[in-house]
């Protein structure tokens, strides 16, 4: 039997994660990380309404919860960076950074502190045993539901001390289960938007932060020509295409975001199609150059490229044409199931 702390955000997928752990004999106490301060009313994982979700479903269980104050190294680590990109032109994962950043370091070292064996997640993943006892981590058996893409930056000393109960079950198994355990979090339905960020309005939340970002400048063609106008580059990314404001023959779709001229570029969908993308900020166990999969954002394609890593730089040569790379998301790579590493993308052509 392990002492096993599970972070728990309200919803059902922490839930019966917790659960399944009592279940199988553990000792469980839940903890859920208050992120955002003050009496909000946002529904998400970040608010006051997950923390009451998650003690409910606790004394439903019989075991201890607690909540942990989290909220100036969220807006710290999380909020602040999510800002600077943005207006810096570039396409933030606050999930990925909360990950890295807050859970499996910050809460990770506090329930240490709290003699516990394991930080369990519900998260849709997995942690395989290669050869020497290496723990690795995998995709979830779930393919529509795999969360691996949001946790590439774990550290094998992470993977040592976390469970992931949920990552051989399917979503509607993991509802039935739900079902099955009485928990009151059962029907709770899922958050899809970014969970500090009001009505999922980047460009507002971003402006009240950086106002200073919010340069008005033109919308250009590839030629130069300008075609219409915008108010600030924050909350553009390459292959948008809503919200651009402007006419013509033909949809544009966002090529490029220049901060330093307040200038965005847009075209065919076409020109944002890479075949080489770059990425730094890297984490890799893979070899110098190998074959993979890879995607540049959470729903996007899986696309098999060839991967070099080196100089602290990471480099995909794809095998076909990748849609839409953006500056700051993640390129997250795969071999088979195990994820090989990832970076933070710089450029892409």
């Amino acid at each position: 039997m392990a002492r096993v702390f599970v972070a728990m955000s309200g919803g059902v997928d922490s839930s019966v994660a917790a659960a399944l752990l009592l279940r199988a004999g553990h000792d469980v106490t839940g903890v859920t990380m208050r992120l955002l301060p003050g009496e909000d009313d946002i529904a998400g994982c970040c608010s006051l309404d997950g923390v009451r979700a998650a003690k409910r479903v606790c004394d439903a269980l019989g075991v201890p919860h607690y909540t942990l104050e989290f909220s100036q190294e969220f807006e710290r680590e999380v909020i602040e960076r999510y800002c600077d990109d943005y207006a810096a032109g570039r396409t933030p994962n606050p999930c990925i950074v909360c990950n890295d950043r807050i859970k499996f370091s910050e809460l990770m070292r506090r329930v240490a502190l709290q003699d516990a064996d394991f930080l369990a997640t519900g998260h849709y993943a997995r942690i395989v045993t290669l050869g020497q006892g290496r723990h690795r981590l995998a995709r979830g058996v779930d393919t529509a539901k795999d969360q691996s893409y949001f946790l590439y930056r774990m550290t094998p000393a992470q993977l040592d001390r976390t469970l992931f109960p949920l990552g051989k079950l399917t979503k509607p198994e993991v509802r039935e289960l739900a079902r099955s355990f009485s928990l009151p979090t059962a029907e709770r339905p899922e958050s899809q938007e970014t969970c500090f960020v009001p009505d999922d309005d980047v460009r507002s939340f971003v402006r009240e932060r950086r106002p200073d970002a919010f340069v008005a400048g033109d919308i250009v063609d590839g030629s130069g020509q300008a075609v219409g106008t915008h108010d600030g580059v924050p909350g553009f990314t390459i292959g948008q295409r809503r919200g651009l404001g402007i006419s013509g023959p033909g949809r544009s779709f966002v090529t490029g975001v220049d901060t330093a001229h307040a200038t965005v570029s847009v075209g065919p969908k076409s020109a944002t199609v890479a075949r080489t993308v770059l990425a730094a900020d890297v984490v890799w166990s893979g070899a110098a150059e190998q074959r993979v999969t890879a995607r540049v954002r959470y729903r996007g394609p899986e696309i098999a490229a060839t991967a070099t890593f080196r100089d602290a730089r990471l480099a995909l040569r794809f095998d076909e044409g990748i849609d839409a790379p953006a500056p700051g998301q993640a390129l997250v790579c795969w071999d088979g199931d195990i994820v090989v590493g990832g970076g933070v993308i710089e450029e892409a052509s």
